[in-house]
């Protein structure tokens, strides 16, 4: 440590040292808490430019001017102290609020200025207590790294479906509301509301699947499994998370299921009502994207963009109808969402009660999407199906994290599929459809008439993970294959 401090007592005086100093750790801060959804060369370019290239210019910019001053090295060392605190703080708040935290500043302009007058020779201690923050950020980007380095066996199908022909090619539709839970346990106690959409589907032809669960409790950890076909696990990590490595890039980007479409000679579609599944601005795989990475911000806090689904989807919808290729469209709309565990009072009741207040509003939003679809395109394959249930009955995500109560684990994982399945015989390629992570299997099945990929579905478990000790997370079973509850260690 002593060997650290003579260092910078030397060698601190480069306005380009200060500068890298100060955005270090701030840039490492940022990468390390939304790693997964930033890991693009834009991104890491942006940053750069930022979190280092802007402080270090300010840096050396400021001294070229205090060097025409007579005592320069006094003010210098004072400038430094200044910058180094103020900087740090509009860095920090930047990467922490992304904005400019008032209170934050002004508490720094006060420190630093006192600082700059009465501490000017000790600028270099902040330097050093900057880069001992930097040190566990730095670790966490580590093993970030490590994880996309990893090899990514997962994804690779166990049979040869990537080469399926499909005997006819109807236009397919996958409308996916977020957060509708399934019937049963919609009527069930916890959420004990009779939601009219289930019936409604049914007379419109479609088949509704009972006791459908998602294979995984949140958007990005059940939608890439579902594109992919295949279990993830969270990716057999030391410590996963469920924003695990490239999940964006299997939904918004390449999968087996775009790859699968377009060897058919189909066009596909990707429209989502925000950014969340782009922005980390993956390979573009399908054809129509109705957000482009222009309107996304480098800061994003996942609601930076809004779109109007219906509209979007009207739009390039009535252009596909003079394309003589089929198409398939996937449709994601906000609604009902889970809870978000926001209530300050009664808070499962709270947000039950806004939940059920959405659903309506979600009902009226699939009923008009699904009357547009069926008036054109009588023959089309419309699929309704929710990434997952929607929480209620839960206080937190560190509930969420460690639910084992059946009726909550429910709560979690159960979730609204229907398919209007029109000239297609689905039986009996669907009589075994319990989970997301088959449903596509499934309909390839059904659209090749080869029932032969039916032996390589996917088992019907549910996995979350769960709080361990030291920090450290865990992959769990909580449903099995048969639709039990249970607690098993991956």
């Amino acid at each position: 440590m002593n060997r650290l401090f003579e260092f910078f007592k030397n060698k601190a005086k480069s306005p380009i040292l200060v500068g890298f100093i100060v955005g270090i750790y701030p840039f490492l801060f940022y990468y390390s808490n939304n790693y997964f959804s930033i890991n693009s060369w834009e991104h890491l370019l942006f940053f750069s430019f930022f979190f280092l290239f802007i402080p270090i210019s300010i840096a050396c910019f400021c001294t070229c001017l205090l060097l025409k001053l007579r005592d320069k090295s006094k003010y210098i060392n004072s400038f430094f102290f200044f910058f180094s605190v103020v900087m740090s703080a509009i860095l920090v708040s930047q990467a922490m609020f992304l904005a400019i935290n008032w209170k934050l500043l002004l508490i720094s302009v006060i420190v630093g200025f006192i600082g700059a007058i009465y501490l000017a020779n000790h600028y270099w201690k902040v330097l050093v207590l900057i880069l001992v923050m930097a040190g566990i950020p730095f670790i966490k980007c580590g093993v970030n790294l490590s994880y996309s380095l990893m090899p990514n066996n997962w994804h690779e199908q166990k049979d040869d479906i990537l080469n399926a022909k499909f005997v006819t090619t109807p236009n397919v539709y996958m409308i996916q509301p977020d957060g509708y839970v399934g019937r049963s346990v919609m009527e069930d106690s916890l959420y004990n509301f009779s939601s009219s959409l289930y019936k409604w589907l049914e007379e419109k032809e479609f088949k509704v699947y009972d006791d459908f669960r998602s294979n995984y409790p949140a958007s990005l950890s059940s939608n890439s499994s579902m594109f992919i076909m295949r279990h993830h696990y969270f990716g057999d990590v030391i410590n996963p998370k469920w924003d695990m490595v490239f999940t964006r890039d299997f939904i918004a980007g390449k999968n087996p299921v775009i790859d699968i479409f377009k060897s058919n000679g189909y066009k596909t579609h990707f429209i989502v009502e925000d950014e969340y599944f782009q922005q980390n601005r993956p390979n573009k795989s399908y054809d129509y994207y109705n957000i482009d990475y222009s309107e996304i911000p480098y800061f994003s806090n996942d609601n930076n963009v809004k779109k109007d689904v219906f509209k979007d989807f009207r739009n390039i919808f009535n252009k596909s109808k003079d394309s003589k290729k089929p198409n398939f469209f996937f449709i994601e709309k906000l609604l009902p969402h889970h809870v978000h565990f926001k209530a300050e009072k009664n808070r499962v009741e709270a947000e039950r009660k806004e939940y059920l207040a959405k659903i309506d509003i979600t009902n009226d939003w699939i009923e008009k999407i699904v009357l547009e679809i069926s008036k054109n395109d009588p023959n089309g394959i419309i699929i309704v199906a929710a990434d997952h249930g929607g929480w209620v009955g839960l206080n937190s995500f560190t509930e969420l994290a460690m639910v084992e109560k059946e009726e909550l684990v429910r709560s979690v994982f159960s979730n609204l599929v229907a398919i209007k399945w029109n000239e297609i015989d689905a039986f009996p390629y669907d009589k075994d459809l319990k989970t997301n992570v088959n449903i596509f299997r499934v309909l390839f099945s059904a659209l090749s008439q080869n029932s032969t990929y039916l032996k390589s579905l996917e088992e019907d478990s549910s996995y979350n993970v769960r709080h361990g000790s030291f920090f450290l997370e865990s992959v769990y079973k909580l449903i099995d294959k048969h639709n039990n509850v249970v607690l098993e260690k991956r």
